[in-house]
């Protein structure tokens, strides 16, 4: 025990009001694996779609800087999936072994927890220059600037990709304060020792 009395009296709070019964924490656990491998299926997908589109504007496309841009956002497309493997694949419970299963899961929440919040760094820069590229193949083709639409349209368009951009960023921080929540639960339960 703690020869913290403060936390000494946390620990015998939630021993006196129970702790979550070992059947709710493994069906947490249980749905949260379903939870993040369901999503990192999702998100490989979106990417194999990005590199065939751009893939097929690889090929399609004559201005080099469409072409280089393409390049550069399937090597994204390459990378990205690689980075959300590494950082935040789904791991089932049945891996704990004989670590309790409340510190498997505080363990699996704070690893899901930071890779959402370095999402900006791992996952949306990788694509920027990719699309900064294309978007300057636009202005700069003589057949897209002759046919293409009026110049606030494309700034239009500009400011809906920092828009989509933000708001992704912006879903992923509000997802890590809620994994950060659950963390903090586990602690208050496991009187921090998680």
């Amino acid at each position: 025990m703690s020869d913290d009395p403060i936390k000494r009296a946390w620990q015998s709070s939630v021993e006196i009001g129970g702790a979550l019964p070992l059947d709710e924490v493994r069906k947490g656990a249980d749905k949260f694996y379903r939870f993040v491998k369901w999503r990192n299926r999702i998100e490989y997908f979106a990417c194999a779609a990005v590199i065939v589109i751009f893939g097929y504007y690889l090929v399609t496309f004559e201005h080099v800087l469409h072409k280089l841009g393409s390049v550069l956002v399937i090597l994204a497309a390459i990378y990205a999936p690689w980075q959300l493997h590494r950082r935040a694949s789904a791991v089932a419970p049945e891996m704990a072994g004989t670590m309790p299963i409340s510190a498997f899961m505080r363990a699996q929440l704070v690893r899901q927890r930071d890779a959402l919040k370095s999402i900006f760094v791992w996952y949306i820069l990788p694509f920027a220059p990719g699309f900064a590229l294309m978007i300057a193949g636009n202005g700069l083709d003589p057949k897209i600037e002759a046919a293409g639409p009026p110049i606030w349209v494309r700034w239009l368009a500009l400011a809906m990709m920092f828009a989509v951009i933000g708001g992704i960023w912006w879903l992923n921080q509000l997802g890590a304060r809620r994994l950060q929540k659950r963390i903090d639960e586990i602690d208050a339960l496991t009187g921090g020792m998680g």
